[in-house]
């Protein structure tokens, strides 16, 4: 503090009255030469000053306060620099007021962080700090912060308590009702508008308009414009209250934690998100994921390179058909329930597996579940119950995907009138398909002829099956590549040229054999065996084979596997290693007795 600066003060203390613009240019001396002087910040706001920075500078000082205007005969509130923090008007009478001015600035300008950290400096006992916190968080929309600060505001005591207390409950009457908790709400603004004052104020006014909307949210609309017409009538140029009085949409914007915690920027509301927008964001997440999961397994499926391509397009189709529809290009709608036709053990109710989070990942389903049943699950002891097991399975499948194996089953020749099981379920399952094209996928799966034996069998089968995806018998070389990646996930290793060595040959033979079904359907021994299923029959037996005999080689038949110690010195490899001869009795135990050499 220098001499010159407590001068200039006094001088431009002794201007406020005569010369204000005369009093702001020596009170500018008085805080260039002494940054901390407080008093001569708030001369200079009491001179007309109300720059952001000129109230920052009463802040950084505040606890100089008085200082220097007490040698005066001054106090600060003689000065009469007040502020407003909402519905509430204070004197720079302290230091926390002085600080407080600094935030109600900042608020009117909505540096909301600014005025945050500063409150956050200022502790939270005092009541003043409390509101204005309140109304930071009015300001910003933060509802949830806004309750907090103002818990049990309705026993506040102290300096200008009742309309401190009347606009604190206001504030919590807001912030309750625009996150609907409206018990709550209607309790707060009661003590709101609770005022000797004849004519009202501003704080009964807005609780009286914040009352008729809680009653229009509340399904109340008699109330609601009772009440706003009464508003409208004590206070006539109140705008809101006409609107609302005009608009019977005009309400409140109800918000959850949720929305408010999504914010990008803490402060902006406009940056948080609806429910129904992170719904859409984790339906989309949810989408991409399964459209991942679905390559995924596709990638891993060995020998199915057409089936690939014909999923590929498949996929394509209903996607570009999607995009149409958005461009408002005129799209028939299609059926997307499909056959899939070959023999069993070839990928085929993987490959439904795959196709089902296809269409949940593109929005047609809403489920990536699959449904699997055949004639014989949901065959009953008379028609009756087939068709009430039939419904009751459809129903629960609804939003997923049926996959109907054994499809061409589903109906038997030698009844008089019809197979009545058959007949049953497909009775149920046409109409049904029909009706929830869009809302569910049927895949059925078997033999082609077998297939369309079926579906000519009921003329309102026919055209149902819009795509028909064709699987063929695994030919020898394809099986080898299925045994090769089979004891790869399995983490097991093979004997360099032993697969070739001891499976092509019956693989070939299992290929070759075949037979015709009175259908016309073409039925490799393989296609018995079951193709792909068989391959991992046979590698899992000779997995067991190989362990047993690493076991015995090794004298550890009946040992105690809990000591750790136990022949530790056994490699990875031995382990491992599925040798010729596990693979050649791994065949063996794999084939039906009928088949084994």
């Amino acid at each position: 503090m220098s001499a010159r600066a407590v001068e200039a003060l006094r001088a431009g203390v002794k201007a406020l009255s005569s010369n204000r613009k005369r009093a702001l240019e020596v009170l500018r001396l008085a805080t260039d030469d002494d940054a901390g002087m407080a008093d001569a910040w708030l001369a200079r706001i009491a001179a007309g000053d109300q720059s952001v920075s000129t109230l920052a500078g009463l802040s950084a000082a505040a606890a100089r306060l008085e200082h220097d205007l007490r040698t005066m005969g001054y106090r600060a509130q003689d000065l009469d620099v007040a502020f407003d923090v909402g519905y509430v008007r204070w004197l720079v009478a302290d230091q926390t007021s002085a600080r407080l001015a600094y935030a109600a600035r900042l608020l009117t300008v909505r540096e909301f962080a600014q005025t945050n950290n500063l409150l956050e400096g200022l502790g939270c006992t005092d009541r003043r700090v409390l509101y204005t916190r309140a109304q930071l968080m009015n300001d910003t929309q933060r509802w949830p912060d806004l309750l907090s600060a103002v818990a049990g505001c309705e026993a506040w005591q102290g300096l200008d308590s009742e309309i401190l207390r009347r606009a604190a409950s206001l504030l919590e009457a807001k912030a309750a009702a625009n996150l609907g908790l409206f018990d709550r709400a209607v309790g707060a603004v009661g003590r709101a508008t609770e005022s000797a004052l004849p004519n009202g104020d501003a704080i009964m006014r807005d609780g009286l308009h914040l009352r008729a909307l809680i009653a229009r949210c509340q399904g109340d609309e008699d109330t609601a414009r009772q009440t706003l017409a009464d508003v409208v009538a004590r206070w006539p140029e109140y705008q809101l209250a006409k609107d609302a009085l005009a608009d019977p949409t005009y309400s409140l914007h109800i918000v959850d934690h949720a929305s408010i915690e999504s914010r990008s920027d803490r402060w902006d509301p406009a940056t948080g998100t609806t429910p129904a927008q992170r719904q859409a964001a984790e339906h989309a997440s949810a989408a991409r994921q399964q459209l991942a999961e679905a390559e995924k397994t596709l990638s891993k499926m060995v020998a199915l390179d057409e089936v690939k391509r014909q999923v590929a397009t498949l996929k394509a189709s209903t996607a570009a058909r999607i995009l149409r529809q958005r461009k408002g290009i005129p799209t028939p709608s299609t059926s997307n329930h499909m056959l899939m036709v070959g023999p069993p053990g070839v990928g085929k109710t993987e490959t439904a597996r795959a196709v089902a989070k296809i269409f949940c990942g593109l929005g047609i389903l809403p489920l990536a579940d699959v449904y699997e049943t055949s004639k014989d699950r949901l065959a009953g002891q008379y028609v009756g119950q087939i068709e009430t097991q039939t419904r009751e399975f459809l129903a629960d499948a609804l939003g997923g995907t049926v996959f109907f194996d054994e499809f061409g089953e589903l109906i038997h020749g030698g009844y008089a009138g019809g197979d009545p099981v058959g007949q049953a379920i497909i009775g149920v399952l046409v109409p049904w398909m029909e009706n929830n094209r869009d809302k569910a996928v049927v895949i059925a799966a078997g033999y082609p002829r077998a297939c369309q034996r079926v579906l000519e069998s009921n003329r309102g089968l026919q055209g149902r099956f819009s795509t028909v995806i064709e699987f063929t018998s695994y030919p020898p070389d394809k099986l080898i590549e299925i045994a090769e990646a089979i004891i790869e996930h399995n983490h097991s290793t093979v004997e360099a040229g032993a697969l070739h060595e001891v499976l092509m040959a019956p693989f070939t033979g299992f290929y070759t054999e075949q037979h015709h079904t009175e259908d016309g359907d073409t039925i490799r021994t393989i296609d018995v065996l079951n193709n792909g299923r068989f391959v991992r029959n046979i590698v899992e037996a000779a997995e067991r084979v190989r362990d047993l005999r690493v076991m015995s080689e090794s004298g550890l038949d009946g040992s105690d596997l809990s000591d750790e110690n136990i022949n530790v010195d056994i490699s990875v490899e031995k382990l491992v290693l599925l040798t010729r001869e596990d693979v050649s009795t791994g065949l063996q135990q794999a084939l039906p007795p009928g088949l084994r050499a």
